[in-house]
């Protein structure tokens, strides 16, 4: 019984093979597992638990699904995974002998060619037949080979097999799908239909010993090859129509009228089959193909050419003689032939062996890389098999079936591959083994470098781990700079930013690099302008980098040296910009005087720094460009800090101007209060603009403490340049009025009245102020008459005021009118205080009728009267009423006025109710002291002084309490929750 088998092959190698895990893989040259695989086969067999009743004479195993058949015609079906055998005797008892099985990739469809001296037949099975069913009667020539179809979706539906082509020993070619539902509607047959679709005979009968068909992908290309004894034919084109049937004649149909492509071949053995060999399985990408002749092994790489209707481009034949590196002439030719992934398994009478599809480098190198003898106790070697699905090698002899397991077969290859320059295919078998893609590298850059081909080589240097000084002494000897700066910037992505220091070296050396391949570009007379264009755009990138902006920022003056030193001032000014260095391109440009450039960068760039460090040296270039950037930066800057840099010792006229216009919009827009702004504007009115000053100092005011200024500092310069008029309102600032008034008499007498008639509120200083003045009309003009219109514009000075200032031979006559004015004012004024003493005499006694009013007044309490606060009767406690009818008990009131006044005031009415109290407990007698009731009543006049000043409702205290929420905050959202 076939019980267990793959349970069995497992367990039988594990216990033959164990390799001891490393817990990491070294890239030191002495570890290597190499060593330990030369012990371990590449083939390791085990036989499988199965004697047949008969000696085996065909075996095929698709899918974990084995069909064999015996001498004496039995059929056994396996299934691998149920573990189940099937025995089917139809052909037991039938004539005709089994010449050949054909079981499809997915182990679905079975077809058994049988025959006899006179006839052959074709039968058709089915995992779900227990019985075979003969294919239409068909009785034409031998059927040799079958090319299935290897669609996943046929395998989907098992019921039928797709389009499948027949090869005969006639040389037909036959299109046909078979299934067990045609079964159903055709009255027994499975054959959906019949076709020959191309005969390669030419009437000659040649047998197609090999036939395969395939799909490109997931295209509308087919291929399909075919063998007979010395051809390989080929034959490709697309299938538009797939519902149509026979749909494979749509490619033969082309070759109706232009000759069949073909190769010839050596002589192909007759048990030869088409071997084909998937990568990972995949049936939609085959990767190469194979078989037999009697010469060597055909190999083909697929190598599809729709335009050229070529399946494969160039070919390999493993001669039997040469498998051993020598000229062998006494060959055997292989019985049956398999493919691995790097071998091809030929299996001879009495051994198996591997042999590298990778031809060794050298010729005489033996191509066998391993044998597995086989005994002859279990009968002669039949045949040597594999399962497409799965990957698994059978190999069977008359009476025993053995497994084969295929154990690290790269072991070798990489090495051939290595040796042959065949660098791509070393690094594909060794990429999970760092000490093998490590050497593989190593190789492939001295390759490189041996071939000249310097750049690819740097770049494979730059990934290894070998020595950085030797590869850069390598490099350095060239004349060509590219590879090493490839090398380098390699090396550079590779590091970790903790590497600081080798980033740091690098970044320089490789800035060097490109500078003087810059600065040698530059310098040629050829003028190269692309390659020049090229390279620094190149620069740019590498230094855009995010590896290296760090070492950037910090050495920022090597960099800048290492330009300089080369003479690219352009890429400095470039790099700088990148890095947000402005200060440096500004400085540079001004350095240049090339000042348009410097503006245009600080207004593109506004950084505050900036401006406070170039406006001084902006503003004396181009003043009306410059402040109208500082303008448009706002309040982005600071004015003082601008100031500081637009103090200019003696600017020119042009230059105050705009000044005084950034100045002024510090003060207006930007409502900049600093002295020191207010102070330079006034010092640049005085010396360029002194028309603007007496605006200025109008709209500050005339308040010392609202002015914005310095008016000690204005006042000292206004003198210096004899600025009167601006004197006399920075003197009134100052509160020097009389000083104001004397200055402003020096210049008109119109201005010194108008300084005195500003302090309104001091009539007394007005007055003075007035008097300086009609002294100075008095005495300096000695003119009467202008006396005494000054009389009529001053209110606060009579006649009597000035009279002292004329001189004393002036007559009376000129003062008659002045005098008589005066006058009649003093007799009005008598007259309205004597109506003034009638309306307050007239008053007094309405109070006092009010008073002795009151006095009599009382108040009716009902016995139903309630206090207002607790509404209980009002006359069960000491109780205060008010006039608009609200009466509260004594304690009701001081609990009502409790929270709205101080608590200074409610511990005085306590204390003055403790007292009262203890009055009245100490003085229960009928007699008692006059002293004791006057202390009393002063307590309880205090007291009521306290409560009963007004009415807690209607009084003040509940006025003032109008803007008070009657929810207060610390309760309101307890209370909101309780509502909620």
């Amino acid at each position: 019984m076939m019980i267990s088998i793959l349970d069995q092959f497992e367990q039988g190698v594990g216990s033959r093979i164990k390799i001891v895990p490393s817990s990491k893989q070294l890239l030191d040259e002495s570890f290597d597992k190499d060593t330990d695989l030369q012990r371990i086969p590449i083939l390791s067999k085990k036989k499988v638990n199965f004697s047949p009743s008969d000696k085996i004479a065909q075996l095929l195993v698709s899918n974990e699904y084995v069909v064999l058949v015996m001498v004496n015609n039995v059929l056994l079906r396996i299934n691998l995974k149920q573990d189940n055998i099937e025995e089917i005797d139809t052909l037991k008892t039938s004539s005709l002998k089994v010449k050949q099985l054909f079981l499809d990739p997915f182990g679905e469809h079975l077809l058994i060619s049988c025959g006899n001296i006179s006839s052959s037949q074709l039968f058709y099975a089915t995992k779900q037949l227990s019985k075979l069913k003969p294919v239409g009667k068909y009785q034409g020539s031998e059927i040799t080979s079958v090319a299935w179809n290897y669609d996943y979706r046929v395998k989907s539906t098992s019921s039928t097999t797709g389009p499948i082509l027949l090869g005969n020993s006639s040389g037909a070619i036959i299109e046909t799908q078979l299934g067990t539902e045609f079964d159903r509607f055709f009255q027994g047959s499975v054959v959906q239909y019949w076709k020959e679709v191309f005969d390669i005979s030419k009437g000659q009968p040649i047998p197609i010993i090999g036939l395969q068909y395939h799909r490109v992908g997931k295209s509308d290309l087919f291929y399909i090859l075919a063998i007979t004894p010395t051809k390989l034919y080929q034959f490709i084109d697309f299938i538009f129509n797939k519902d149509e049937r026979p749909m494979l004649q749509q490619i033969f149909n082309n070759y109706l009228t232009i000759p069949e492509r073909f190769y010839e071949v050596p002589t192909v053995v007759k048990h030869s089959k088409l071997h084909f060999y998937f990568l990972n399985n995949d049936f939609t990408a085959p990767k190469y193909f194979g078989f037999l002749t009697e010469l060597g092994v055909f190999v083909a790489e697929i190598d599809i050419n729709k335009d050229e209707k070529t399946i494969f481009s160039s070919h390999e034949l493993i001669e039997y003689s040469r498998l051993y590196g020598r000229d062998d002439d006494d060959f055997t030719v292989p019985l049956s032939m398999t493919f691995t992934r790097y071998h091809v398994l030929l299996l001879f009478p009495e051994r198996v062996i591997a042999v590298s599809l990778v031809a060794p480098a050298d010729r005489n190198a033996s191509q066998v890389m391993d044998e597995d003898y086989c005994s002859d106790s279990y009968g002669r070697l039949l045949n040597i098999t594999k399962d497409l699905m799965t990957g698994t090698i059978w190999l069977y002899a008359e009476r025993a079936v053995f497994r084969y397991k295929i154990n690290k077969e790269d072991r070798h290859v990489w090495k051939v591959y290595l040796d042959k320059g065949m660098f791509e295919e070393a690094k594909e078998i060794c990429i999970n083994n760092p000490h093998r893609i490590n050497q593989v590298l190593v190789r492939q850059a001295e390759h490189f470098f041996n071939s000249k081909q310097y750049e690819n080589s740097a770049l494979i240097y730059a990934n290894l781990n070998v020595s950085f000084e030797e590869i850069v002494l390598k490099f350095l000897h060239l004349n060509e700079k590219k590879p090493i700066k490839l090398f380098l910037m390699k090396k550079l992505h590779g590091l970790n930013s903790q590497d600081y220091t080798k980033i740091t070296m690098i970044t320089l050396w490789l800035i060097e690099l490109f500078a003087n391949e810059l600065a040698v570009l530059r310098n040629s007379k050829q003028g190269k302008l692309q390659e020049y264009t090229t390279l620094q755009e190149s620069f740019k990138q590498f230094l855009s980098t995010s590896i290296i902006q760090d070492c950037i920022r910090k050495n920022w003056e090597s960099i800048y040296d290492i330009l300089a030193s080369h003479g690219d001032v352009s890429f400095m000014i470039w790099l700088a910009l990148e890095n947000q260095d402005y200060k440096r391109v500004i400085q540079h440009y001004l350095n240049e005087e090339n000042i348009a450039e410097a503006l245009t960068l600080l207004d593109n760039h506004p950084f505050s720094e900036l401006f406070y460090t170039f406006s001084s040296d902006l503003v004396e270039k181009a003043p009306a460009q410059t402040v109208s950037i500082l303008i448009k930066q706002g309040q982005k800057l600071d004015p003082l800090k601008v100031i500081n840099a637009l103090i200019i010792p003696n600017p020119s006229e042009r230059l105050a101007m705009e000044i005084i216009r950034y100045l002024e919009y510090s003060i207006h827009c930007l409502n900049c209060h600093a002295e020191s702004v207010h102070n330079y504007l006034i010092s640049l009115y005085i010396k360029y603009n002194k028309d603007k000053l007496m605006n200025y100092l109008k709209l500050q005011g005339r308040e010392i403490t609202a002015v914005s200024y310095s008016p000690e500092f204005a006042l000292r310069l206004c003198r210096e340049h004899q600025l009167g008029e601006a004197c006399v309102q920075l003197s009134i600032v100052l509160g020097l009025w009389e000083a104001a008034v004397d200055l402003a008499l020096t210049i008109s007498v119109d201005l010194a009245k108008t300084t005195a008639s500003l302090p309104n509120n001091n009539i007394e200083l007005s007055k003075k102020l007035w008097l300086k003045i009609a002294q100075y009309v008095v005495k300096q003009n000695n003119d009467i008459e202008q006396a005494m219109r000054f009389l009529e514009e001053c209110k606060f000075i009579k006649i009597e005021d000035i009279l002292p200032f004329f001189p004393d031979f002036v007559t009376i006559d000129h003062f008659k009118d002045a005098v008589c004015s005066s006058l009649e004012v003093y007799n009005k004024d008598i007259q309205n205080l004597k109506e003034e003493m009638e309306d307050a005499t007239k008053s007094a006694e309405v109070i006092r009728s009010e008073i002795l009013s009151f006095r009599n007044g009382y108040m009716l309490i009902q016995p139903s009267n309630e206090c207002s606060s607790c509404h209980e009767q009002l006359m069960t406690k000491a109780f205060y009423t008010f006039p608009c009818s609200h009466c509260f008990h004594a304690e009701c009131l001081i609990k009502e006025m409790q929270p709205y006044v101080d608590s200074s005031i409610i511990n005085t009415i306590k204390d003055l109710q403790n007292q009262l109290s203890t009055l009245y407990q100490n003085n229960k007698d009928i007699s008692q002291s006059l002293e004791a009731i006057n202390r009393r009543d002063k307590v309880k006049e205090s007291l009521d002084k306290l409560l009963a000043a007004e009415c807690f409702f209607c009084g003040d205290i509940m006025i003032s309490l109008i803007d008070k929420p009657f929810i207060e905050d610390a309760v309101f959202e307890k209370i909101k929750q309780e509502w909620e």
